[in-house]
């Protein structure tokens, strides 16, 4: 079903977290959202979200709203009956990822809307409706990150990303030992590294974890590292994630070329729209590595779209990045789908 745009809608938001996340590149207190709704000749209407944040490859926040006046104006009168079309239409975006991101999801919610069928559904008929989510601790203090950890275990998580690289290596330890010490072994610990450490320190301190049976670390060295990466790797005995050494495709197949990593940390918003990271994903599994959906502390509408992107990739085994609501003072949609049990209901 082909639908026609009649205007578009721009909004500001800002949204406080309801307290600063300390992570290796600093403290995030607040994420800056520009919404775009897309109504059509039916009064129908798709809803996306372009949120940049710096040190993920995107543009700046001034350069995202540029891309969108543009499309503003430009996008009025045009028709779409396909991802497929509107995938071809935003390639010319692609240096603009958050922009494209927004513009794109919203296309996509509108052309799900006019077929009757939810956006994962749009995407897989046979999409999951129900996903698994890790829980988030950053850089806090031992004892409050056992009391997060064991709050997180009674509310049915089974997985918990810990952020680290923050503090000095031992401090960072002491967090992950005593959240270990303190919940079930069949729960899941994560790491994230936010490219913290050089290629020795990144070998020296993911052997001192090892005994901890963590599930993965990411980005331990620099993005632009693959060649580092792929020492570390090849020099310690617990899986690598590549998160910001993956902005687009062409990067995923470097790190794939290098052999830096074993799993691939796909953000729709820093890959310009779930439709790239859909693909993306597809180049991971085919490479043979494992894929991990997230976001980047986004706003409620992106975290829908990646929630259904998740949804509909059935390969996908390990929990998503997506319960990040919580972090939120405010948020953009007040009734988005929360975690229960560890998982996210997709929203039909």
């Amino acid at each position: 079903m082909t639908f026609q745009i009649e205007r578009v809608i721009l909004q500001h938001h800002k949204l406080p977290l309801r307290q600063p996340l300390k992570t290796a590149f600093g403290s995030i207190c607040d994420r800056t959202c520009i919404v775009i709704q897309i109504c059509d000749t039916e009064g129908r209407m798709g809803w996306g979200e372009a949120s940049p944040l710096p040190g993920f490859g995107m543009e700046s926040l001034v350069e995202t709203q540029a891309v969108l006046d543009n499309l503003q104006t430009g996008l009025v009168g045009m028709e779409f009956a396909s991802l497929h079309e509107i995938a071809v239409f935003l390639t010319e975006f692609s240096q603009s990822p958050a922009a494209k991101h927004g513009v794109e999801l919203a296309l996509c919610n509108l052309l799900a809307i006019a077929q009757a069928k939810s956006l994962s559904q749009l995407i897989n008929p046979q999409s999951r409706n129900r996903l698994p989510v890790n829980a988030l601790i950053g850089a806090v203090s031992p004892a409050i990150a056992v009391n997060l950890a064991q709050s997180f275990e009674t509310k049915g998580y089974s997985c918990i990303k810990v952020k680290i690289g923050t503090d000095l290596a031992d401090r960072d330890w002491q967090r992950v030992a005593a959240i270990r010490d303190a919940i079930s072994p069949h729960v899941q610990i994560r790491l994230d590294a936010n490219q913290a450490w050089s290629v020795d320190e990144a070998i020296a301190q993911i052997r001192r974890y090892e005994p901890l049976g963590i599930e993965y670390v990411e980005q331990p060295v620099a993005a632009q590292d693959l060649e580092g990466m792929a020492k570390v790797k090849r020099s310690v005995g617990i899986a690598i994630a590549a998160d910001e050494a993956i902005t687009c495709i062409d990067d995923l197949r470097e790190v794939i070329a290098c052999k830096a990593a074993d799993i691939a940390i796909l953000k729709p918003m820093a890959m310009g729209g779930i439709l790239t990271a859909r693909q993306a994903a597809d180049v991971a599994f085919a490479a043979g590595l494992d894929v991990v959906i997230t976001t980047t502390i986004d706003g409620a509408i992106a975290r829908l779209g990646a929630l259904h992107l998740a949804a509909s990739i059935p390969q996908i085994t390990r929990a998503c990045g997506l319960a990040t609501g919580e972090l939120l003072a405010n948020d953009l949609v007040p009734a988005c789908p929360m975690p229960e049990r560890g998982a996210i209901a997709v929203p039909a």
